[in-house]
């Protein structure tokens, strides 16, 4: 029996991770900080938002949570079109993209080690169609694909003994996986660069290789982060700045007691590297990592927000937050994704669930913090939009 029963407490986890069928009428639970007292609601921008963007993580599985996430932000989309949507990593699970197709081997970065070799043309890889992009076929406008702009997440990069496919060394197989996601091309997928910055409407997002927060790897160090970051928030005193990267620099998820907080604070050193080399504050760093949605704020003042519950769960109490010093203003296992609307004066985050339900909400005024609020109904909007402007 009580093998049975490990047997059992086995395949549940191997379930919650996997996004089963089964688990699609799981109850989330969640933990949430109490909202402002009725009469003091938070400051929010009081224009119609100029830039909608759609954010995810952790979504290059395809499970039936995957499909139930993907219909949800089809939903979304169809009330209120977005504008462009972020994925902050792990877009292809296991292993990222294959390097045993004919030329994949031979992909290379530029002199620049950000971009790919000029010229480069990567082989059809059927992982970007069938993890990736084909769940996000009607993410459209206008009849076109809205633009996904896209972070490396670990598995993008995976040279572990799981993933040792081909005969690469495992420090040249992450870089070259690194390499193909770059050089990909496809209805929904922008990733010109390991690292590289967006500019849309009165916000700008800084795209950062956060696998350089965990270890180096594949050659490259997080020197190069800290001096592409330096220069890509000058001017961010004056419009919103966000960061996306894979992995949040704080946390109540559980993953953080394994390989992102383990050891004698590398991690938090680093993030602090990258935390001093900023030329002007961010106002919030989106992140996945967690299978899980989180709003925090960092001990240096910004928000933090996890929305890595597109295709794998994770059973989940929230129960420590790290750094000790950050603080937990919303955490919960619903599948789910979150939406960013900017405004020429502030932002703000809503989480909904996959069925269209608003989990949290949060707004602010630029340059202040993203103050949690009461949330309203699901935004409505015309069936297309003009774009906003560059």
């Amino acid at each position: 029996m009580r093998g049975v029963a490990l047997a059992l407490v086995l395949a549940f986890g191997w379930a919650n991770r996997a996004g089963c069928c089964w688990l699609a009428g799981h109850a989330p639970y969640t933990v949430r900080k109490a909202l402002p007292a009725q009469g003091a609601p938070a400051p929010g921008p009081a224009e119609p938002p100029v830039l909608r963007a759609l954010v995810f993580a952790d979504f290059g599985d395809t499970t039936c949570q995957q499909a139930a996430v993907a219909r949800g932000m089809a939903a979304a989309h169809a009330r209120a079109p977005f504008d462009l949507a972020l994925s902050a990593g792990d877009n292809l699970y296991e292993c990222g993209p294959d390097p045993r197709l004919p030329g994949a081997a031979a992909c290379a970065f530029a002199a620049d080690a950000n971009a790919a070799q000029p010229g480069y043309t990567p082989p059809e890889d059927p992982r970007f169609g069938k993890l990736f992009e084909g769940p996000l076929s009607q993410l459209l406008r206008a009849g076109q694909p809205i633009p996904v702009y896209l972070a490396l997440g670990n598995h993008d990069q995976n040279s572990d003994s799981r993933c040792q496919e081909g005969d690469l060394e495992p420090v040249r197989l992450g870089r070259t996986r690194a390499c193909l996601e770059v050089a990909h091309r496809g209805p929904h997928w922008r990733m010109p660069g390991r690292h590289y910055v967006v500019d849309e409407g009165p916000g700008r997002f800084v795209v950062l290789d956060s696998n350089l927060l965990i270890r180096d790897y594949g050659g490259f160090t997080l020197d190069d982060e800290v001096a592409f970051l330096h220069e890509a928030t000058k001017g961010c005193e004056r419009r919103p700045c966000f960061v996306v990267a894979h992995h949040p620099p704080a946390s109540a998820g559980g993953k953080g007691d394994g390989d992102v907080y383990a050891g004698p604070d590398r991690f938090a050193e680093r993030v602090r590297r990258l935390q001093e080399a900023a030329s002007a504050p961010i106002a919030a760093w989106f992140a996945g990592h967690d299978h899980d949605l989180q709003h925090l704020r960092s001990p240096a003042g910004y928000d933090v927000f996890v929305s890595g519950n597109g295709s794998r769960w994770r059973d989940e109490k929230f129960e420590r937050v790290r750094p000790p010093d950050a603080e937990l203003f919303f955490a919960s296992t619903a599948w789910g994704f979150a939406v960013l609307e900017i405004s020429p004066g502030g932002w703000s985050v809503r989480f909904e669930d996959d069925a269209g339900a608003p989990l949290h909400c949060c707004t602010a005024t630029f340059p202040g913090s993203c103050r949690p609020a009461a949330c309203g109904p699901a935004p409505l909007g015309p069936s297309a939009r003009e774009p906003p402007p560059r």
